[in-house]
């Protein structure tokens, strides 16, 4: 990567130790550039610029209190503050407690190679009365739609604590012109599990002109004629499940404010410890440049990497009517099976589910042989040679290998799994993370696990449980979110239904980037009739849904019939042509929101080449042969339209509304297409 400052390789440390607060201010000195991302100070004020977007801050008696925030040139409008400082954390430091800058400081740095480079900026600041060290780090990615804010706080010698609430601090501020603003709140259910009807949406949206308190969001979008700045919360809450201290989003007349701070005072250590981190995302435009602004920047700080991040998974528990017949299915014997039926298929990753360990859940080692608590299944084989059977095929058949096991797995066991049996995905399920302590053990441990493979690992989170675990907007730089558990015969919460599956993932994709995420396909013909119209679809309606996420099939493939397979494998080896370009996209829902009558379906935008993909889905109550859809960023337009299924090329105009019209002759049916601009 080139860089605009001389030395990329040395670390820049510019320390400053503050000689006084006399009238004339804080005495500063800091210039770093890193490949277009700027922090630099005149007098008392701090600026930071990714080349995008511009954030400055003046520098106080008790910390730091933004001034602006702009995109290019403008930028939402801020008033004066009566605040002195952007972070009140009470209960940890009394307000407007008086601090002392220790230092200020720039350098080239990317998380020990979590996430993309960035110029990392950090500053401290010591509250000495108060016994407590403070550390604001922000992260300046080049060319980003936002920056990343992070506070850090330890205990000196001399801490005693104080009194008050914690619930009343604020981790950050910015002190936003809130007057006839138009305010979005944003946050995703958790508990899939319990969470597959027709009433039961994934995705909570409140959009209000008026003062609010959302203690359920994850984000906050604030938008005044068409200056835009949008806040994320990177923590595990959920909409349905708060978490650990993450507090609200407060917009008043004062401002924009995140009190969640993560931090208990009882958790205070001799070292930084972390509170939440924040996005700030700047944008101009519409609902559309907001939400691409927002995963734009998601995308810097998840990057995808080809070799570990695309790939087309199964898992063989989906098929099970019981937790006894899934374990059954985690044997040897079936691993071998589906490894042959994958290959077939044109699937990447095989991962072995619950039952290689046997029935208990505290030794972490594949058993040889098990007797199962169903009389059906006996004693039989699990894996008698250990991993050597299923890793010698894997690896002839070109199939990459992923384990399944519970969140209390020692990092020794996973290790000894890496190195033995070659898995590469691992989903640590049934975690409780239900306080800051556990929650930073059990992450801490993750990324102890993924350096020690010199991150050549990826382990995946899920949300189907309400549980406090890792959410939507946290842990992605580690692995995937398994969305949602959906099954053929029962249990009938899990059910799988065609419309709902595409629902979840329709609704994800508006604020996420959905290829982070795990969409599950099912074996139709073999799902419940009596209370699923699944089987009234077809194989290649059922994988196309999830091809703009991270494609799951969470079944034993080797059911399919020869009849399926046939229809599904010319589905699969297209997608597989194009994948690597469509993760380079960014995902949009399109059309109305699925409810198994519409017209809907997902675009894929490359913002740097303006091209993409579009997947289309007629449903099955939809009467319409013909419908109009309205795509992103393509007004005025003429688009060269590729069906890549048929290889069909066609002209078609974008209206100054940016909508073109669609045909799709049956119901539970879609398109597939590539499209230019001609």
């Amino acid at each position: 990567m080139k860089t605009n400052f001389k030395n990329l390789i040395k670390i820049v440390i510019v320390t400053l130790v503050l000689a006084s607060c006399a009238e004339k201010g804080f005495q500063l000195s800091l210039n770093e550039e890193f490949n277009g991302a700027k922090a630099f100070v005149e007098k008392d004020l701090l600026s930071v610029s990714t080349g995008e977007i511009t954030r400055t801050w003046k520098l106080t008696e008790t910390g730091l209190l933004s001034q602006s925030f702009k995109t290019g040139a403008e930028g939402i409008e801020m008033q004066k503050s009566q605040f002195s400082s952007d972070w009140n954390l009470q209960g940890i430091i009394s307000r407007n407690a008086k601090g002392t800058l220790k230092s200020l400081s720039a350098k080239k740095a990317n998380d020990e190679g979590f996430t993309s480079d960035y110029l990392e900026v950090n500053v401290e600041f010591e509250y000495k009365e108060q016994g407590v060290a403070l550390l604001y780090q922000i992260w300046v990615y080049p060319n980003a739609t936002g920056l990343r804010t992070q506070l850090f706080v330890k205990k000196l010698k001399n801490y005693t604590g104080v009194e008050n609430s914690i619930e009343e601090s604020t981790a950050e501020f910015l002190p936003v012109k809130t007057a006839g603003i138009t305010t979005k709140l944003i946050g995703y259910n958790n508990d899939t599990q319990h969470r597959n009807t027709r009433k039961d949406e994934i995705l909570k949206e409140k959009t209000t002109q008026s003062n609010i308190n959302g203690n359920w969001a994850s984000v906050v979008d604030l938008n005044a004629g068409g200056n835009g700045v949008i806040m994320v919360q990177e923590s595990h809450k959920c909409a349905n499940q708060l978490g650990v201290n993450t507090g609200a989003f407060n917009i008043n007349e004062k401002g924009v404010f995140a009190s969640g701070i993560g931090i208990g005072k009882g958790n205070l250590t001799s070292e930084y410890r972390p509170l939440w981190g924040y996005w700030t995302i700047g944008y101009k435009g519409n609902e559309s440049d907001g939400q691409l602004a927002l995963k734009k920047f998601d995308r810097m700080r998840y990057p995808i990497n080809p070799a570990l991040d695309i790939y087309i998974m199964a898992n063989n528990w989906g098929s099970g009517s019981s937790g006894e017949e899934s374990k059954y299915a985690s044997r040897e014997a079936n691993t071998l099976i589906e490894i042959k039926s994958q290959k077939d298929l044109g699937i990447d990753l095989q991962q072995v589910d619950d039952g290689w360990q046997g029935h208990q859940y505290n030794t972490w080692d594949y058993v040889a042989k098990t007797k199962s608590r169903d009389e059906k299944y006996g004693t039989y084989d699990v894996y008698p040679e250990g991993w050597k059977n299923i890793k010698n095929m894997a690896s002839s058949e070109g199939i990459r290998l992923g384990l399944w096991a519970a969140w209390t797995i020692p990092e020794k066991d996973l290790l000894k799994h890496y190195k033995t049996g070659g898995f590469t995905s691992y989903k640590l399920d049934f975690a409780k993370l239900k306080n800051y302590e556990i929650f930073h053990k059990f992450v801490n441990k993750v990324r102890s696990f993924v350096k020690k493979t010199d991150h050549n690992v990826r382990v995946n989170w899920d949300v189907t449980e309400n549980e406090p675990r890792i959410g939507y907007y946290f842990g992605r730089e580690y692995g995937n979110i398994y969305l949602e558990n959906r099954k053929p015969m029962n249990p009938l919460n899990v059910l799988y239904h065609p419309y709902l599956v595409l629902r979840d993932a329709w609704q994800v994709s508006k604020y996420t980037n959905l290829n982070k995420f795990q969409v599950s396909i099912q074996n139709i013909d073999k799902v419940n009739k009596k209370d699923s119209d699944a089987y009234l679809h077809n194989h290649p309606y059922s994988v196309a849904i999830a091809l703009m996420g991270s494609p799951i099939f969470f079944q034993e493939t080797h059911y399919y019939t020869a009849k399926a397979r046939a229809q599904i494998k010319p589905v699969v080896a297209v997608y597989k042509k194009h994948r690597n370009e469509m993760y380079k996209g960014f995902v949009f829902p399109i059309g109305e929101k699925p409810d198994n009558a519409s017209w809907s379906g997902f675009q894929n935008y490359n913002s740097k080449t303006n091209t993409g993909y579009l997947t289309i889905f007629r449903e099955i109550n939809n009467k319409e042969k013909k419908h109009v859809m309205k795509l992103h960023f393509l007004k005025n337009k003429t688009l060269k339209l590729t069906n890549l299924m048929t290889a069909k090329v066609s002209s078609i105009e974008v209206n100054t509304d940016g909508e073109i019209q669609f045909e799709i002759e049956n119901p539970v049916d879609f398109r597939f297409y590539k499209y230019e601009i001609k």
